[in-house]
């Protein structure tokens, strides 16, 4: 995409309301992302994980038309997710999935890592449920999205995947569980990066070319496009 229309995105996202604070994700990354998305004429599918006003942005892009994205967002938080919805309105192309959190044991973590493509039919049956006064813990370690089951996501269809939530080290979770969803070139963006092995995790699983990374104050992220999986 070129810089032109992903700023109308911006400036139609910031007509809608959008927050930018310490916690939101920074423009700066949705602009690399997208600088690197090649999808004219075809359709973008995006799972985000970590909801935030970054959704009025995919909701601007498929509204003026400049690309065919198909959003899908995942949020933990009950009371964001209500904020979320009521900004985004009725919209075909951006789905909002709510969804509960779980924790794993190290032994648990351990054998989702070692058995990526199992690892969608191990998550029913491991982990315990976070308590919901629990879900603001910046620092809560193994903890996942639960309800994975709603995800009608196809093999291989993601092309590009925010990983911006939940809290905690447990975010890396999304490498093995998604191992089948993610196109094997897939754009990968990840948020505070540098708070825990991200990368480490990732390149457990995945080949990897690193695009772009930014530290700016609060603000890190970090692009890459993988280059097909380990096993």
């Amino acid at each position: 995409m070129i810089v032109r229309d992903i700023e109308k995105a911006l400036q139609q996202s910031n007509c809608n309301h959008w927050r930018y604070n310490s916690l939101s994700l920074s423009k700066q990354a949705l602009v690399h992302a997208c600088r690197h998305l090649n999808k004219e004429n075809e359709e973008c599918r995006v799972l985000q994980l970590g909801g935030g006003d970054s959704a009025l942005f995919w909701k601007s892009l498929g509204e003026l038309e400049l690309l065919q994205v198909q959003a899908t967002i995942v949020e933990h938080h009950p009371i964001r997710a209500k904020e979320i919805k009521e900004s985004l309105g009725d919209v075909p192309h951006v789905a909002l999935k709510t969804s509960s959190l779980k924790q794993l044991s190290e032994a648990e973590w351990n054998e989702v890592f070692d058995n990526p493509e199992e690892s969608r039919s191990l998550w029913p049956a491991i982990g315990q449920r976070v308590p919901e006064n629990q879900f603001d813990h910046f620092s809560i370690q193994n903890a996942f999205y639960a309800d994975l089951d709603q995800l009608s996501l196809s093999v291989h269809s993601v092309d590009v995947m925010v990983v911006d939530g939940p809290h905690g080290n447990g975010r890396s979770l999304a490498y093995p569980l998604f191992v089948n969803t993610l196109k094997p070139d897939a754009l990968i963006l990840v948020d505070d990066f540098d708070h825990y092995p991200f990368l480490a995790h990732l390149g457990k699983i995945y080949h990897y070319e690193e695009l772009f990374r930014e530290i700016v104050g609060n603000r890190r992220w970090v692009l890459v496009r993988l280059q097909g999986t380990k096993h």
